[in-house]
């Protein structure tokens, strides 16, 4: 949901064909988490609301099955980030604190918070998808 990608594409090179692995590192930091946000979604996402997700999305990774959470925590927490109203300035600059940018309504189409397919995505613009994500460290 956060890179608009799929889970497994074998056109992709070979170190992002598996979407786990490649973005597994970016979602361990905040700093880096704007780097592999879909692009098409032109800034027009919640911060906090894509940082959160990100928490959620490396509790649902987890190798222990154990550690991972229910699907009810998964909805609540998906829901929740729909009060979110902070938004980011434009595609790949975040804000530097909350304080820093006026709060805005996030519509309800807001493609990030929206369980489908990327195709049926309403308010998403068709731009080719950001090849310059640097590798992380």
């Amino acid at each position: 949901m956060l890179t608009g990608k799929r889970a497994v594409d074998k056109s992709r090179c070979k170190n992002e064909q598996n979407l786990v692995d490649w973005a597994k590192p970016y979602l361990n930091s905040s700093r880096r988490l704007r780097y592999i946000m879909d692009p098409r979604l032109g800034g027009q996402y919640s911060v906090r609301g894509a940082k959160q997700m990100a928490i959620l999305a490396l509790q649902c990774i987890s190798l222990n099955p154990k550690d991972r959470p229910k699907m009810t925590v998964v909805i609540q927490t998906l829901e929740s980030l729909l009060e979110y109203k902070d938004m980011a300035i434009s595609c790949g600059q975040w804000p530097v604190s909350s304080n820093s940018t006026k709060k805005t309504g996030l519509p309800s189409s807001a493609p990030i918070f929206r369980a489908q397919s990327r195709s049926s995505s309403v308010g998403v613009q068709n731009k080719k998808p950001n090849s310059a994500v640097p590798t992380p460290r």
